[in-house]
């Protein structure tokens, strides 16, 4: 009786660890339908691949982050700073050789001081609109940039193998845990299933 409990109760644990790990598996695999006499098989993720891309990407530009949260995190200051940088490195560069090709008499006129008062009226001018600029770069920005397109063309880009390897990597304990409840269900069944059919 003991060895019959014991062998219903491994029976139900191998019946249900095996069951659940043939889903998990069939989660991925077969990677391309197979079709067997009365249905065709494929693994759910490579099916549904394109819907389980437009879901996340769903999910990511609606809930997780959009282009105005982008916007929102962009700082007025900094922008300021490296637009200055930027302005700075340009006019150091190319100022003086500019208005010389362009006015070569201003050569004899063109003191360094001179050149520095330019220089800083340019600056300034630039960055008295850098407000515009932002809203300019803002704008194009959200209706240019399609986060939604981009995550859905990157999930697509994966290989099936790579997202495989992505969720495993992932989930693998909580993988592993479905496993193992299967064969305490099934456990569970085969030891249920022996107390029937034992005192019923």
């Amino acid at each position: 009786m003991i060895l019959k409990c014991f062998l219903l109760v491994f029976i139900g644990a191998m019946i249900g660890w095996i069951t659940n790990f043939i889903a998990i598996k069939m989660l991925f695999r077969p990677y391309k339908e197979v079709n067997l006499i009365f249905f065709k098989i494929q693994g759910l993720l490579p099916k549904r691949r394109n819907e389980i891309g437009n879901s996340i990407a769903e999910v990511v530009n609606n809930e997780l982050v959009s282009v105005k949260d982008i916007i929102s995190k962009i700082s007025p200051e900094d922008i300021e700073e490296n637009i200055g940088l930027i302005v700075d490195r340009i006019l150091e560069s190319r100022l003086k050789e500019e208005i010389v090709k362009n006015f070569p008499m201003a050569a004899f006129f063109l003191s360094d001081s001179m050149l520095e008062k330019i220089k800083h009226i340019i600056k300034q001018s630039i960055l008295d609109h850098k407000e515009e600029m932002i809203n300019v770069f803002a704008e194009y920005l959200e209706n240019k940039v399609d986060i939604k397109s981009i995550i859905v063309e990157k999930v697509n880009g994966f290989s099936l193998e790579k997202i495989e390897e992505i969720i495993i990597t992932l989930a693998k304990k909580e993988l592993k845990h479905i496993e193992y409840i299967g064969a305490v269900l099934g456990g569970i069944i085969g030891l249920v299933q022996f107390a029937v059919v034992t005192f019923i």
